[in-house]
């Protein structure tokens, strides 16, 4: 009872970022909090635990938190309070074509000054907007030797096929004469325990004219002026990860300029509220394979492609001593995914 009334409290005095109150979302956090200390108190650590079969665990435990009239609690609370969500909105192809060429004018400029740093702040904020539209890792580019160098090369000079549509059948023996780049993506996978290593295949070139494979030598470049060949792509001059809200300021600071020239963002829309980095380029992407098509399948399957690994039969995660043609396996996804972006 005493949780349920601080929980009460909170969504009184509390100030939310969308309305006056919070959510019921950062309410039912405090319910997470309380069952964790629970876990650790002398109570919690006595009670016993279960394995169901599976990977699931099952634990008897007499938190309070945990209780059904505790879940009844929080099925009224959600159904009373409601939800209200203010989330990022896609953007026109064009608007994200446009914003590009601002950035790469303003790089070019800041090269002819000898602004070298600002320059290559500007090529890689480009490269996060060109690579973010494709894939939903964008600070996951790895740089490196081994696989992750050789799979950069591989690809360059092919041609797409003179038939080519969302129904066409691409084999593996047919993706490796794809044109496509491949990028090496470290980390942590959601459904997936430690860090490894994922390639994804993306065409050199989509349909609306975006250059991938051009931007990401481009990347590279700019890396290797700063003296870095190993590590994330996406990072400070001294190798530390950037953080994304740095790429996000100057991807809002641009989308206001294309909003002042052009009338691809209605002038009544507040770009900084309803754009960002976060889920803009994600939609806008999703938004384009609807439109062309795809179905939710694919584009679950291109946005989430460890599930293509699943339905196959592979493993879920290909590690970087992995043979190159795992990528492959691939790319009739990742590679037509992307090329009709």
């Amino acid at each position: 009872m005493s949780l349920a009334v601080d929980m009460l409290l909170k969504s009184l005095v509390a100030k939310g970022r969308i309305l006056d109150h919070v959510q019921f979302a950062t309410l039912r956090k405090m319910r997470s909090t309380y069952t964790k200390n629970w876990e650790s108190s002398p109570a919690g650590v006595k009670e016993g635990a279960v394995f169901a079969n599976g990977k699931y665990r099952v634990r008897q435990t007499t938190c309070p938190a945990q209780s059904e009239w505790f879940y009844d609690f929080l099925r009224g609370l959600e159904f009373r309070m409601g939800c209200q969500s203010d989330p990022n909105h896609g953007l026109l192809m064009g608007a994200i074509v446009h914003l590009l060429d601002l950035i790469r004018i303003d790089a070019e400029e800041a090269e002819e000054a000898r602004a070298v740093l600002e320059a290559n702040e500007l090529w890689k904020g480009r490269a996060y907007v060109c690579i973010g539209r494709l894939t939903a890792w964008t600070r996951r580019v790895f740089l490196g030797a081994g696989r992750a160098s050789e799979a950069l090369v591989q690809g360059k000079s092919r041609s797409v096929p003179a038939v080519l549509n969302k129904s066409t059948l691409l084999t593996e023996e047919v993706c490796r004469n794809l044109p496509h780049v491949t990028l090496c993506l470290p980390g942590k996978f959601k459904g997936e325990t430690g860090i490894d290593h994922h390639l994804i295949t993306l065409a050199n070139e989509t349909v609306s004219g975006l250059q991938p494979r051009w931007w990401i030598e481009k990347l590279v470049l700019v890396c290797e002026q700063e003296g870095r060949v190993n590590g994330p792509a996406f990072a400070t001059p001294d190798g530390e990860l950037a953080l994304s809200v740095d790429y996000d300021s100057m991807f809002r600071r641009y989308l206001l300029r294309v909003q002042e020239e052009t009338n691809l963002i209605p002038e009544d829309q507040d770009v900084e509220s309803r754009y960002s980095t976060n889920r803009t380029l994600r939609k806008t992407a999703v938004t384009r394979l609807e439109r062309a098509g795809f179905g939710n399948e694919f584009i679950d399957r291109m946005n989430r492609w460890r599930a293509q690994e699943q339905s196959k039969g592979r493993f879920a995660r290909c590690r970087m001593n992995a043979h190159y043609a795992e990528a492959m396996m691939l790319a009739p996804t990742t590679w037509l995914g992307s090329y009709f972006f």
